[in-house]
């Protein structure tokens, strides 16, 4: 009869029972009447469904503010890569592919060039000349690779763009727009 009353199945009544969500109607002497409630139990029912409707609630909400804080976390990072960018602290790869490409190049361009440089200065020396000379010519060589300087990024960056006829309107490095249009 309760189940037809909370349209519910008879089985989820007894699942609430043993649950305790549901209590039994007693008799007299306190024992449990098997199959039988009081009108209590209506009472509890209703209870139930209000606390997990609220619990509903509260997870919609907590999902909410989850989801909240993921965007606000996701939005200060970008904000702190962007200052890290502004400063020199952070490049972009293809930046960094370009000032590498043409240090390598460059570098390429030296050492190929190192022995017919370095030929011409050891004609008629003596083994000991000969090791000071190309100990000297190999340090500068490698010194040239060692110097790395951040601000190169930058300045290669905007010789580029302004290559290409990006303008750059006093802004570090460019637009996204312009960045992309490389």
């Amino acid at each position: 009869m309760l189940a037809r009353l909370l349209d519910v199945t008879p089985q989820y009544v007894r699942k609430l029972t043993d649950q305790g969500i549901l209590s039994r109607a007693v008799d007299d002497a306190g024992v449990e009447l098997r199959g039988r409630y009081s009108l209590l139990a209506v009472r509890d029912y209703c209870r139930y469904i209000r606390s997990k409707m609220r619990a509903g609630e509260s997870s919609g909400q907590a999902d909410w503010e989850a989801s909240r804080n993921k965007r606000m976390a996701a939005e200060a990072e970008m904000s702190d890569l962007r200052v890290k960018q502004y400063k020199g602290q952070l490049h972009n790869a293809r930046d960094v592919e370009f000032v590498m490409t043409n240090i390598m190049t460059f570098f390429k361009q030296r050492a190929l060039a190192f022995p017919s440089r370095v030929a011409r200065l050891c004609v008629g020396k003596n083994f000991r000349q000969i090791l000071e000379i190309l100990t000297h010519e190999i340090e500068l060589l490698l010194r040239e690779l060692s110097g790395y300087n951040p601000t190169d990024f930058t300045k290669q960056d905007a010789d580029y763009l302004e290559s290409e006829g990006v303008e750059l309107n006093g802004e570090h490095g460019g637009s996204d727009d312009e960045q992309s249009s490389r």
